[in-house]
């Protein structure tokens, strides 16, 4: 079974996957954060620099398109395409307002008219492209998956990777597996699993419960403890060597740093990482109160180095 990184909006970008490519290993397919395919004729700049070959060396990359235009999705899948990719994921999962309040991501799910017509408009004007979708059940209701699944089973995917929540749940309560069951037993491509996938023991019910999957899709669980993919692989629970991911942080640090030089900027994203690292460590409050207090770059560094030099990990 592969797994995944999962692409986890202003986080998983190039800087970040190189530097867990550096230290960590079990990734076999990186996602992008979305690309809105907006009425433009040109991707943002920040958005070529993710994709750019130079910038994903030895990575097998697919990027990903949020959009319900079928228009000006066919007009970046084909600027991806001349940047050398084959396969790319259609975002229909998003569960941000913004996003759903435009009726994309998600906010999508909710229109299963439009969305077959979307996807019939794509497909026929990328035959030679693999497409995989990244779904949630349905905008309001688990229900609304049976005809959404008929829909997708009308294409050709490459693959449907499937978060079993609705947009509603956002990330909170469980996922809804029976619903998840009922895509296993009828989707008619590859399939893979995302959601709340934590540890080995996590990974290990999955795969024992659906043996038959094509890869498993991990998220936040793998920014909080970035050694679960070699967990999976060597099939034990495992955490980061200390003084690996001390020189994981340092690099994304460095990688941030040089791209973000607004000190604000890049303390924030640097506090998008820690919020799910932090729980790594067993910290009785007080690392949390020196993470929420870090406002200028010398506490930050204050709050790092104290946290490696005297929390011990969960």
């Amino acid at each position: 079974m592969k797994i995944y990184m999962a692409p986890l909006e202003g986080i998983t970008i190039y800087t970040y996957r190189n530097a867990f490519r550096e230290f960590f290993t079990g990734i076999d397919t990186y996602f992008t954060p979305f690309i809105a395919a907006e009425g433009s004729l040109k991707m943002k700049t920040r958005e070529k620099k993710d994709i750019l070959p130079e910038n994903n060396e030895n990575i097998h990359l697919i990027p990903q398109i949020i959009s319900n235009n079928a228009d000006n999705f066919i007009r970046f899948a084909k600027l991806i395409s001349e940047r050398g990719y084959d396969e790319i994921n259609i975002n229909l999962g998003c569960p941000s307002g913004t996003v759903v309040a435009k009726h994309k991501g998600a906010g999508f799910l909710g229109e299963p008219k439009l969305l077959d017509e979307f996807l019939y408009a794509v497909f026929s004007a990328l035959p030679d492209m693999k497409i995989s979708i990244k779904t949630r059940l349905g905008m309001t209701d688990e229900d609304e998956i049976y005809e959404i699944l008929d829909i997708y089973n009308k294409y050709p995917l490459s693959e449907l990777i499937v978060h079993p929540r609705i947009r509603s749940d956002y990330y909170s309560g469980s996922p809804r597996m029976d619903k998840f069951t009922y895509i296993y037993e009828n989707a008619s491509c590859p399939l893979c699993y995302n959601g709340d996938i934590r540890t080995f023991a996590d990974y290990e019910k999955i795969e024992e419960r659906y043996p038959k999957l094509s890869a498993v899709m991990l998220g936040r669980g793998l920014i909080r403890n970035p050694a679960l993919p070699e967990a999976i692989v060597k099939r034990r629970e495992l955490l980061p060597d200390r003084d690996s991911l001390r020189s994981y942080h340092d690099k994304l640090y460095s990688e941030y740093k040089q791209s973000m030089p607004n000190e604000k900027v890049l303390i924030f994203k640097l506090k998008e990482v820690w919020a799910y690292m932090l729980d790594l460590f067993d910290d009785d409050g007080t690392y949390l109160r020196l993470f929420k207090q870090s406002d200028t770059l010398s506490q930050y560094n204050v709050f790092v180095n104290r946290i490696f030099r005297e929390c011990s990990f969960r």
